[in-house]
């Protein structure tokens, strides 16, 4: 048995399951960054809609309470 080229046949392999195995931890790393920032986006959507849907329904209340934004000019 050539000693030499079963020492290079495993040498090639353990490299590339190395390979392997950095470029499965980068494509991870990379995918859970973008999770990450599409999970703060997704909550920071849901907050500004909350709020803004509050403020909406406080105006909508204030103006059918009589509390109009045009204050009443007497003469």
């Amino acid at each position: 048995m050539n000693w030499r080229l079963f020492g290079w046949l495993a040498a090639l392999f353990g490299g590339a399951v190395l390979a392997l195995i950095i470029v499965v931890n980068v494509v991870q790393f990379a995918l859970g960054a973008i999770s990450g920032v599409l999970s703060f986006a997704f909550g920071l959507a849901v907050f500004v809609g909350v709020v803004g849907g509050l403020i909406w329904l406080g105006v909508k209340a204030k103006k059918a309470l009589g509390g109009g934004n045009r204050p009443e000019i007497r003469r």
